[in-house]
């Protein structure tokens, strides 16, 4: 099903939960802005018009390029002393297909549980070795009446619980968080 407009796009878009409110309001501002000459406002200016803040707008726009919505050009000029600097960024909007977008978000979404589980695990293993220097250490800071800590599985119980809990709410956050 192709769709006739960018605004109808990001209708179908968002009726179908791959985009947010506020990702629709951001993507709407910047159409907004289509002229002549091409599409180049600023982050900020967009963030006016979307009535969001800056990271956001940046957020959004990411989202979008990796949904093959927006496309973006970095535009270099030259500064008055001569050097090349970077100018505006010229964006290109795109008509997609509402089931590319969906595997689009898919794929992100899996991302997104992988990035999950690297977290858990670097919790845990840190947790595992906090547990175990301040369980046995007769000389821990922590007094008598702190030290009546969970032990580590009672802790696996609990993120296992989480992660039932939130398994819908995982795949329909889309942004992934940043993962080293």
């Amino acid at each position: 099903m192709k769709v006739s407009t960018f605004s109808s796009q990001l209708w179908n878009l968002t009726q179908a939960k791959q985009l947010t409110g506020k990702e629709h309001l951001v993507l709407q501002a910047l159409a907004s802005f289509e002229g002549d000459k091409g599409l180049f406002p600023s982050h900020t200016t967009i963030a006016h018009k979307a009535g969001c803040s800056v990271s956001t707008v940046i957020r959004t726009l990411h989202k979008a390029y990796e949904l093959g919505l927006v496309e973006r050009t970095v535009r270099r000029a030259a500064s008055r002393s001569g050097r090349i600097v970077r100018g505006t960024n010229l964006y290109t909007l795109n008509k997609i297909d509402l089931s590319q977008a969906i595997e689009l978000a898919k794929e992100r979404a899996q991302k997104l549980r992988e990035c999950l589980e690297r977290k858990k695990a670097q919790f845990l293993n840190r947790f595992s070795k906090w547990h175990s220097a301040t369980e046995y250490n007769s000389k821990s800071l922590i007094s008598p009446k702190r030290q009546h800590h969970l032990a580590v599985s009672d802790y696996l119980s609990m993120i296992s619980e989480w992660d039932k809990a939130h398994k819908d709410a995982q795949t329909s956050l889309l942004v992934p968080p940043n993962c080293s």
